[in-house]
């Protein structure tokens, strides 16, 4: 009797000595790991990593699921069908392990996640994902506070000489090329979730005061960030996609792109991007965890999204030169050196076709626009109180920039400039990029941003101009998603 009790201590004792070794083993192997990562273009790579992961998983061990801490708190918001994703830099895809860094906004990794053309599609963790199944692609904009530079409260244009140089006259030789980034600043931004970040109104703004960005509020809600397309949609009505190399999807009214936004995944409340949510993303570009600077163009004349052109192009001119995708010498693809340049991270894991490619035109306008739009007075009221399309004065022209909302990145980019060149048309600037910058108007009602193709030098992620609100051939959408906690 004695030997079996004794035998059994023995058992168990062997159980509690594995189970240690288990442990032990997990922990120093992941210290291990931590402290000899290998960083290669903005991603952190172990060769052991999976090796790790699954030791966890088999010693029982519960890992924490990865946050960024200098988000405190506005970590990505993940719900069905949003499948977390790490993409690598030629463009693969693979299922994000969410105990691992999948993400870091102090180096310039945005988080990216994707909606599956097949949702009963069944991938585990680490394994890559067949692009032919991605019918979307998003990109994480926490929510966040930015230090007001300026309250964008300009009323007029400043004139500027013509826009002919003169070798023999310094005085003439004011293109608009020379102005790029006069006033560009980076945007100091504190990342924060709803409860440590409060919505704010425009009154509580002040210069270098810290103020909530209004893309985190749409309608009652308050949101730990948006999904934003990372590329312009493509696809047509009965078959919407955000992804790369795809023909963008254009000639439509405002309705039909809005209700398209709506449709695309409703449980994740997606909707038409407004103006204000354009205006959070650019502003995160240009700041301390963005590219830092204006975009590269997408020159490609068949409006494919996910091009950037080649820098040997030259395009700080307008019109830029543009070309189709076939013509490496001319542009490159999203996956490439070049193509990260039109990324707002300066890397694979941004967004892409924020400068040219197509215009977008944003659910942003007047209240009173033409039915044209597919849209009555009392509807587009309606989806202006709920938030879903940002609402401009009636009494807008050209040059209205003090009409802004606060964060669209319009008005706080002044002051602007109006070029008149030899044959007596008429340009207006803003002061970073010297990208267009035309308010809306009674008979453009509408805004579009990002400027198309061949703009060169006038398009780029802080640009915006006015549009009628009926199909156009240059014109596009592109989709956000704001799903809560």
């Amino acid at each position: 009797m004695k030997k079996v009790i004794k035998n059994n201590y023995k058992f168990i004792l062997g159980i509690i000595v594995g189970l240690i070794i288990s442990v032990t083993s997990v922990y120093a192997i992941d210290a291990y790991i931590e402290s000899n990562k290998v960083t290669y273009t903005n991603h952190n790579k172990t060769n052991v990593q999976d090796a790790i992961d699954e030791l966890y998983e088999r010693s029982g061990i519960h890992k924490e699921k990865w946050i960024d801490p200098i988000l405190n708190g506005a970590d990505p918001v993940l719900k069905d069908p949003l499948i977390p994703v790490e993409i690598k830099p030629n463009g693969d895809v693979y299922y994000a392990n969410l105990n691992s860094e999948w993400y870091n906004y102090s180096e310039k990794r945005w988080a990216n996640a994707v909606i599956l053309t097949d949702t009963a599609g069944n991938y585990s963790t680490g394994a890559k994902i067949d692009d032919k199944n991605i019918k979307g692609y998003f990109v994480w904009i926490p929510r966040y506070q930015y230090k007001v530079w300026d309250l964008g409260k300009y009323e007029k244009t400043l004139l500027v000489n013509d826009l002919d140089d003169d070798a023999n006259d310094p005085t003439k030789d004011t293109t608009l090329w020379k102005l790029t980034g006069v006033n560009a600043r980076i945007v100091d931004i504190k990342f924060g979730s709803v409860e440590k970040l409060p919505k704010m109104n425009e009154s509580e703004a002040a210069i270098d005061k810290y103020y909530t960005h209004p893309a985190f509020t749409l309608g009652d809600k308050n949101l730990n960030g948006i999904w934003v397309g990372k590329f312009e949609t493509g696809g047509s009505a009965s078959n919407v996609v955000v992804r790369p190399k795809e023909i963008t999807w254009r000639i439509s009214n405002l309705r039909e792109f809005f209700d398209a936004g709506k449709s695309f995944a409703s449980n994740l409340d997606s909707h038409m991007m407004k103006n204000t949510e354009w205006g959070a993303a650019a502003y995160l570009s240009h700041s301390q965890y963005g590219i830092g600077k204006e975009v590269n163009i997408n020159n490609v004349s068949e409006y494919k999204t996910g091009y950037s052109a080649d820098p040997s192009t030259n395009q700080n001119i307008s019109p830029g030169k543009s070309g189709l995708s076939s013509n490496e010498e001319i542009t490159k693809t999203w996956n490439s050196t070049v193509g990260y340049l039109a990324s707002t991270t300066g890397n694979i894991s941004g967004i892409y076709d924020m400068s040219g490619g197509s215009w977008e035109r944003m659910a942003a306008c007047m209240p009173d626009i033409p039915s044209e739009s597919g849209f009555t007075s009392e509807e587009i009221l309606e989806q202006m109180n709920l938030g879903y399309i940002d609402k401009y004065s009636s009494e807008s022209t050209g040059t209205s920039y003090k009409n802004r909302i606060l964060g669209d990145a319009t008005g706080e980019l002044g002051p602007f400039y109006r070029y008149v060149v030899s044959d007596g048309t008429s340009y207006t600037h803003n002061s970073w990029y010297s990208d267009w910058a035309n308010f809306i108007d009674k008979s453009l009602p509408c805004f579009i941003r990002g400027g198309w193709y061949k703009d060169g030098s006038l398009g780029g992620q802080f640009n915006f101009s006015r549009d009628q609100i009926t199909g156009s051939s240059s014109v596009t959408f592109r989709i956000a998603l704001a799903p809560t906690k």
